[in-house]
């Protein structure tokens, strides 16, 4: 691990390091319920996005400001190609069916309304003599887009094929306000 320079002692609780185990579920599952593994990967970025507003009556001193919109937003790549897993996050979009041993056929196009997924990132590790783990879960999120391919030359350096993907997650209004898009989870355990 890298030594980053701090005027004080960072306690290991309070560091994430490495990446993201991505899973996928139907909407309305649970932290403990049971998801699937979107396969090998990476988590690019995510975060909490806040759309503000402010209006000010002509006769008004002070404006009013307010919130007209909350997202999450996750930026990530994948690697691994397994049709059952990519029909699953695409929330109704495409279809796994199998042609004969060993052949899988994903199919697409023609759909007009797409099922919200709950998503879950999960990083785990040990830092020092601390077991930290973190648990990012979105309750209602799709794909911005269908199925991206950015193919490589065979003799690139890393000539594996990746498949971006940023998922949007809206707010969930069956859920209590102040809780309605995600929460953080990190447990540490010394």
């Amino acid at each position: 691990m890298p030594l980053y320079q701090n005027t004080a002692t960072v306690p290991s609780q309070y560091l994430t390091v490495g990446n993201y185990k991505i899973e996928s579920a139907p909407y309305g599952t649970t932290a403990g319920g049971t998801w699937v593994n979107l396969g090998a990967g990476i988590v690019n970025k995510f975060g909490y996005n806040v759309t503000k507003y402010d209006v000010q009556a002509g006769n008004s001193a002070d404006p009013i400001e307010g919130v007209s919109d909350e997202t999450f937003t996750i930026d990530a790549e994948l690697i691994e190609y397994e049709a059952s897993r990519l029909a699953a996050l695409s929330g109704g979009l495409l279809t796994k069916s199998t042609g004969g041993s060993g052949v899988t056929v994903l199919k697409g196009g023609g759909k007009t309304s797409i099922t919200e997924r709950a998503i879950k990132l999960t990083n785990r590790r040990l830092i020092g003599s601390v077991t930290s783990s973190t648990v990012v879960l979105v309750y209602k999120a799709t794909l911005d887009t269908g199925l991206q391919f950015t193919a490589k030359s065979d003799n690139d350096a890393d000539p594996v094929n990746v498949m971006p993907l940023t998922i949007t997650a809206k707010l969930d209004t069956t859920k209590t306000a102040g809780e309605q898009l995600f929460s953080i989870t990190r447990t540490y355990n010394a």
